[in-house]
């Protein structure tokens, strides 16, 4: 296949992504958007591997400011001057073009510039699992408006409507776990769906303050992050992000939705986090989390406090103390060659120093999870990155007693995807055909040890001296932290599942602002509650972003 055009032949426009205004190429990123570009964040990361004087700390929270993009993408995927979107032109123009790509709309003075763009994209497929088979057909019509006020003041909003024209809601859902979190899909009229994000920021250098709702995710994985996943629902939220030479802090507070065992609505669940890294040398940086979940008294300004320790904040009082879920973690990643970065997370849900290594129930006060990884880049082509990972969450872990303050939104897990009482092994190799053609071949590998259940289909339970007693719960469902003092917790006890999944995909940029992706996935779980065997195909076709 031959290469791209030269660095002084590519496009130069901008979009804002997510609030930060984001350099645009016909070879590299001009779709910035985290739910819609596969590449950007994984060509930043090539670039880390091959470029080994590039700060680690800088690729970590993702999205990115533009002050950083220079050291995270390659010399020839950024242009050394402003490109035509912030240059001070001014004036109104319908269909703008910006080198080889048109947009809905511009328009700039000096003080205020704006660009409106559009998106149409067209889902197809089959899906068939053991007693089921299902087509599917969705289309989506979507925009984006980005816009700058002076040299600080950024915002960001991207709305889009789509229809179900064939195929089950069900089956829409299974393909795409997003469209689930979706109240008219899933609940409402069940032929519709939606997506809603945007923010408002204020940035200086490289530091920001930002407001909104949108896609974050911290940690150094090709697959998937344990803290905060790739696949996490966008949540409103407050950002305040402060690099400084070999450190750099952020502090996160937003709003999350769950329910309680009973399906019922938590009143004002919240999130809060702190992150302080560290970048000694380059090629090793490690950090610190300090998190914390409370729900049903609204915003709670000890967490508010961007500056406190949200640990030693929550066991000031018995109500914090027995009810707020707060978590602790730290973060390692080294780069030992050009071309290698090993990187884990240790979280720590409880600890007791006490009953450390108890076997017995006194024990179950510390629960952990892990993640620990490597991903390498083989210089074949134009490049193939190899990544192997493994991720270990313990029984009750992310989940809370008081069962509405674990770490999910929207029922699902902040966290790495899956559920605590688990174990995964995954694979991912990423063949480059091009800078925005790639081939990705995914498999993994899970152990569950799965709650029991009664033959109701619920939790199995028993009733002691006039109290329901969640005998059932072995530490597997992160909706159900109940229960976690009633037998010595070990790993994988329950009902165990074992799932196997395959997932191989082609995602091209065929022409400007004309994509397609080719999806191929497979599971088979045996064992557990719910067993499961499903293979799908899907074709998606977008035009625009």
């Amino acid at each position: 296949m031959p290469r791209r055009p030269p660095f002084g032949m590519v496009r130069q426009s901008i979009q804002l992504w997510w609030g930060m205004p984001l350099l645009v190429y016909v070879a590299t990123a001009q779709n910035v958007d985290p739910l819609s570009d596969p590449w950007t964040r994984q060509r930043a990361l090539r670039h880390i591997l091959t470029a080994d004087t590039v700060s680690l700390q800088r690729y970590v929270l993702w999205p990115i400011p533009l002050a950083e993009l220079p050291a995270v993408l390659p010399p020839e995927e950024h242009p050394p001057t402003a490109p035509p979107f912030l240059a001070p032109d001014s004036g109104t123009s319908l269909f703008p073009r910006f080198g080889r790509y048109r947009f809905l709309l511009s328009s700039a003075d000096t003080l205020f510039r704006l660009i409106v763009n559009g998106s149409l994209m067209n889902r197809s497929g089959y899906l068939r699992s053991r007693d089921t088979s299902s087509t599917l057909l969705l289309g989506r019509l979507g925009f984006q408006a980005l816009f700058r006020y002076g040299a600080s003041i950024e915002g960001f909003v991207d709305i889009s409507n789509g229809i179900r024209f064939a195929g089950t809601p069900e089956a829409a859902i299974q393909t795409d776990p997003s469209l689930g979190r979706t109240l008219k899909l899933s609940i409402e009229a069940r032929r519709y769906f939606d997506r809603y994000a945007g923010y408002l920021q204020l940035r200086w250098n490289q530091a920001r303050l930002r407001f909104g709702r949108e896609a974050l995710t911290f940690g150094y994985s090709p697959i998937d992050n344990l803290l905060l996943s790739l696949q996490a629902p966008m949540m409103d939220a407050l950002l305040v992000d402060l690099p400084h030479k070999a450190f750099r802090f952020t502090y996160l507070h937003a709003a999350a939705e769950g329910t309680d065992t009973a399906n019922v609505p938590v009143s004002s669940k919240f999130i809060a986090l702190h992150r302080l890294g560290w970048e000694p040398s380059a090629g090793f940086a490690v950090a610190l989390y300090d998190m914390i979940v409370y729900s049903g008294r609204g915003l709670d300004f000890s967490y508010l406090n961007p500056l406190a320790f949200f640990v030693s904040a929550g066991l000031q009082t018995a109500e914090r103390s027995n009810t707020d879920n707060s978590l602790l973690a730290v973060e390692i990643a080294l780069r030992p060659q050009r071309g290698l970065l090993l990187y884990g997370t240790l979280a720590v849900d409880d600890l007791n120093y006490s009953t450390l290594f108890d076997t017995t129930v006194a024990g179950n006060t510390n629960k952990f999870a892990f993640q620990l990884g490597a991903t390498g880049l083989i210089p074949i082509g134009d490049g193939l990155q190899l990544t192997a990972e493994y991720v270990r969450l313990g029984p009750f872990v992310f989940s809370h007693r008081t069962i509405v303050n674990s770490w999910t939104h929207l029922n699902t897990p902040l966290g790495y995807p899956m559920q605590p009482n688990s174990d995964r092994w995954a694979l991912q190799l990423r063949y480059w055909l091009a800078p925005r053609i790639a081939l990705t071949l995914s498999a993994d590998y899970t152990r569950h040890g799965e709650n029991l259940l009664g033959p109701d289909g619920k939790l199995l339970t028993e009733e002691r001296n006039g109290t329901i007693i969640p005998i059932g719960n072995v530490g597997g469902d992160i909706l159900r932290g109940d229960g976690d003092m009633l037998a010595p917790n070990r790993f994988l006890r329950g009902r165990r599942s074992i799932q196997r999944h395959l997932r191989l995909q082609l995602e091209a940029e065929w022409l400007p602002n004309v994509m397609s992706f080719l999806t191929l996935d497979y599971s088979n779980r045996t064992g557990g509650n719910n067993p499961l065997r499903q293979v799908w195909l899907l074709l998606e076709l977008r035009l625009g972003y």
